[in-house]
């Protein structure tokens, strides 16, 4: 499943517009951004948690150039999935 379709599935089941839906869904991923870039973890129980994790510096060999390129070490995002994904925990039920 892609976004579009999330957003129309949301929108059928909620009633709200799918430019409504898109929005929130928008909110929603830039905040977890800007709270994981700052360091700080996003839990959302029964689903998962997103956290920055650090790739470490390596080497790689450019196919184009023929030649071994460094690439410093960086920041990404990481999810890691709950082990309670039962739909009913997730629903609050």
């Amino acid at each position: 499943m892609n976004k579009t379709r999330l957003v129309e599935q949301i929108s059928i089941k909620t009633g709200f517009t799918k430019k409504e839906i898109d929005y929130i869904i928008n909110l929603f991923i830039d905040n977890i951004i800007t709270s994981v870039q700052s360091g700080e973890d996003v839990e959302i129980r029964g689903f998962g948690t997103f956290f920055r994790a650090t790739q470490d510096r390596r080497s790689i060999k450019s196919p184009i150039a023929g030649k071994t390129i460094d690439v410093p070490a960086k920041y990404k995002i990481s999810f890691k999935a709950s082990k309670n994904t039962d739909k009913e925990i997730i629903r609050g039920a």
